[in-house]
């Protein structure tokens, strides 16, 4: 092979070479797509609810769909004198149902059912008394949590807390915003035949007041019926569901856009607000055919 042969056959590779590596550094430098980041929630709920088994089934729901998405469960612990004199009372009112499923998940605490659900997926557990406290602070800054969701309990979120996660709070309401604000709203709704259900709104120094993203009815009284009575407790299972569905939608909305969505504004047209019902409202809700 002549010299000029040789030369031009190590040109040639040399010319390969050179693309080559002028490739490797345009795929290096050009910008990349940015990767979506994951959503980091908190669930917070109380210890003792009159939920059937204590909302398990929601969260039995929305794990098997994200259990990646959920960084701990917060018990606000709420079992004291108060509690479960309460629990005992409850079904002297006739408010028997309600008041045996109060006293079955007193009883079924010492189980963990809830723990043991979340300790499946290697989400920790934790008791607090309250959301405004450094535990809570701490816990959301070192875990980098985005969401805070509140699930059925009657602590006020403090300012402080209100802004320490990235995106921050959202609440299930028992009733349906803008109108409907209070306690039991879905118990009330379903005595007045009206359309009872829930809604998931933004969280901020005012009770029920944030911005509403989700107002999902669930049932009206026919679609509790058992025999001749009307079932507070069978509307309380139908609402679990739609509750765990709708969370989940939602969830994927604000992962997709690291925010919130622009929601909508909560201004009443008429404000209904509705409180724990006394003896005398029992009475009345007994007499229209419902099983408390």
């Amino acid at each position: 092979m002549t010299r000029r042969v040789i030369s031009a056959y190590y040109v040639g590779i040399f010319d390969r070479f050179s693309c080559i590596i002028r490739a490797l550094r345009y795929v290096n430098t050009r910008p990349r797509r940015a990767k979506l980041s994951k959503l980091r929630i908190l669930l917070v709920t109380s210890r003792i609810t009159y939920m059937p088994e204590n909302y398990l089934a929601l969260f039995e729901s929305f794990l098997n769909k994200r259990a990646d998405w959920v960084k701990g469960l917060v018990l606000l612990d709420n079992l004291d004198k108060k509690t479960l004199l309460q629990s005992l009372g409850l079904p002297l009112l006739g408010v028997r149902k309600l008041g045996l499923q109060l006293i079955k998940n007193i009883l079924e605490t010492p189980l963990k059912k809830r723990e043991i659900l979340f300790e499946k997926y290697n989400i920790p557990t934790m008791t607090w008394d309250t959301m405004n406290s450094e535990s809570a602070l701490d816990f959301v800054d070192r875990h980098s949590i985005d969401l805070i969701i509140n699930l059925r309990t009657r602590c006020i979120y403090k300012s402080e807390i209100l802004n320490a996660p990235k995106i921050g709070c959202l609440n299930i309401h028992h009733g349906l915003l803008p109108n409907y604000k209070g306690t039991f709203c879905d118990l009330y709704a379903l005595t007045e035949n009206r359309d009872a259900g829930f809604s998931i709104h933004e969280m901020n120094e005012k009770i029920d007041a944030g911005k509403i993203h989700k107002i999902i009815p669930v049932a009206k009284k026919e679609d509790i019926r058992v025999k001749n009575k009307f079932c507070y407790l069978k509307y309380l299972s139908l609402t679990s569901e739609k509750e765990a569905a709708a969370l989940f939608e939602l969830c994927q909305e604000i992962e997709k856009l690291n925010k919130f969505p622009e929601g909508l504004p909560n201004n009443p047209t008429k404000k209904v607000f509705t409180k724990n019902p006394d003896r005398k409202k029992i009475k009345t809700f007994l007499n229209k055919g419902f099983l408390l």
